[in-house]
């Protein structure tokens, strides 16, 4: 868990970010929700161990079929490094799901200069879980991070560095899990113009190159006007409902 205020502040900012957005763009954000949650009912189906599952990044629960997972598992494990405070709620009411504080990035905090990035945690409720989820969470892992270096004056090629190192020690770590394991994440990110065109794209995984296989679809993240007039952002999102082991 992060002590430090002033980074787990940010952690929080971003989580209402991303409802707040949300909340505005319900219908555009709807069939990536669904599609990320038939990849996690793909997952549980096939899953053979009913002991439990760990869902990571499972922020406010958007993507998250919560009452599915508790129908076919005794035990469901929330991990985010701040949990909203509703999903806190709903934990305290519900007994079968547990909320673990985690910062899966391993830095617990703030990153020093030229520092390398760490192993993910050591964390047993998670290499213990029969499935893992990492849900929309491994191109996210170093915003906070890397807005901290640039604070510290680290360079943009710095920054990149160290993010590209963070996604690639996420993939090897889930391929290491013993259990099966469940990964969605935006393999590319696209900028269109209002016409639809395409003006421009951004590697959100840094250079990484994912297993073959799995499930694709678009998710439209920023439709016109909630970043710029002129533009909008939509996602390119791939779902493994087992992800191939390292």
């Amino acid at each position: 868990m992060i002590s430090d205020p002033d980074i787990l502040a940010a952690y929080h900012a971003e989580g209402r970010g991303i409802l707040y957005r949300y909340r505005r763009h319900r219908g555009a954000w709807q069939p990536h929700l669904e599609a990320a949650k038939q990849v996690i009912r793909e997952a549980m189906a096939a899953c053979p161990g009913r002991q439990s599952v760990a869902v990571l990044g499972s922020g406010a629960l958007l993507d998250v079929p919560l009452g599915e997972l508790l129908a076919a598992f005794r035990r469901v494990v929330l991990v985010d490094v701040a949990h909203p405070w509703r999903v806190r709620l709903r934990a305290a009411l519900s007994p079968r799901v547990a909320l673990l504080d985690a910062d899966l990035t391993g830095i617990d905090g703030r990153p020093p200069p030229g520092m390398e990035p760490p192993a993910p945690p050591d964390l047993p409720a998670v290499c213990e879980a029969d499935l893992v989820i990492s849900l929309n969470l491994m191109s996210q892992l170093a915003y906070v991070p890397v807005s901290q270096l640039e604070l510290l004056g680290q360079t943009e090629e710095q920054g990149d560095a160290f993010a590209g190192a963070l996604v690639r020690a996420h993939l090897d770590w889930l391929r290491r899990l013993p259990g099966r394991v469940c990964l969605v994440t935006d393999v590319k990110r696209i900028v269109l113009d209002p016409q639809g065109g395409v003006i421009g794209e951004i590697d959100p995984l840094y250079g990484l190159s994912l297993p073959e296989g799995g499930t694709e679809w678009n998710w439209n993240i920023a439709p016109i006007g909630e970043i710029a007039p002129d533009y909008a952002v939509r996602h390119r999102v791939r779902g493994y409902s087992d992800l191939p082991k390292g």
